[in-house]
């Protein structure tokens, strides 16, 4: 995971020196409390989180973004009994436009970068990295999106849960080249009230790897200081970990963890920097 780690550093540094060059850049940070849920265990975790959020247009006008979130949990259920109660999640971008039909309807190209450590549900670390193609129709308040893409998709199982199932080491990873299609609509329902709602699914071209559900709620708001907002998120995601379990492992076999999915609930202020 070295090579990822070198990547995500130097992403980060280009976007940081780029920031720095142009005023225009966008910067912006977040606090805020979260809920990390685990239905099949009943299990909340609590804690509080920050972000730092860049983004900065090129004079070619591509868009290119960087998320960065830290949480820290207060971890009193212990699915994972020697879980560290600080994770971190993060997500880069490079936005551009190929071609517009209309006013209205766009073409684009999207490449992503997405990562996750050590969350309370036992992801040890998840990498995507997807280049794709975008449709995208805005009219009025409406945004609509269909994105289309392949790449890299790779998750690791923290080791500390399945190793009571019977797991070795080198079951806990699994990393494949894979497909994704994602759906997104969304829109400002007030002047200062907007609802955003993505389905997002990764396939390897034979199973299924993982379902992502996303929905956000903003409010604009002079809270903090002029252009802050309250963002109210919800993110569900189920994994598809059939792959793992291994037949000679238990009786007659057991999952290498006893759930699938895990739900965060998160409130947060943003905050223009």
């Amino acid at each position: 995971m070295k090579q990822i780690n070198l990547v995500l550093a130097v992403l980060g540094l280009g976007l940081s020196t780029w920031a720095h060059a142009d005023e225009a850049t966008q910067w912006h940070y977040s606090l805020g409390i979260h809920d990390f849920v685990v239905n099949d265990e009943h299990s909340h975790t609590f804690g509080g989180n920050a972000s730092l959020i860049i983004e900065h247009r090129t004079p070619s006008a591509i868009l290119l973004s960087a998320f960065l979130d830290a949480y820290v949990d207060v971890d009193i259920d212990k699915l994972d009994p020697d879980h560290i109660p600080l994770w971190f999640k993060s997500d880069y971008a490079a936005i551009g436009e190929l071609y517009r039909s209309t006013p209205s309807l766009t073409f684009g190209w999207q490449v992503d970068l997405q990562g996750k450590r050590n969350t309370v549900s036992s992801v040890e670390k998840q990498l995507k990295f997807f280049p794709a193609l975008t449709a995208n129709y805005q009219s009025g308040q409406l945004l609509t999106q269909l994105k289309m893409g392949a790449g890299y998709y790779f998750l690791e199982i923290d080791d500390d849960v399945p190793k009571t199932f019977g797991y070795k080491r080198s079951d806990y990873g699994n990393s494949e080249f894979a497909y994704t299609v994602m759906g997104k609509m969304g829109g400002a329902i007030t002047p200062t009230l907007s609802l955003h709602g993505a389905i997002q699914t990764w396939h390897d071209g034979n199973v299924w790897l993982e379902h992502q559900y996303r929905f956000e709620l903003t409010y604009q708001s002079d809270f903090w200081v002029k252009g802050s907002q309250w963002a109210l998120t919800a993110e569900h995601t189920q994994y598809h970990l059939d792959h793992y379990t291994k037949t000679e492992v238990g009786s007659p076999t057991e999952p290498i963890l006893p759930w699938n999915d895990d739900t965060l609930l998160r409130l947060s202020l943003i905050v223009p920097w």
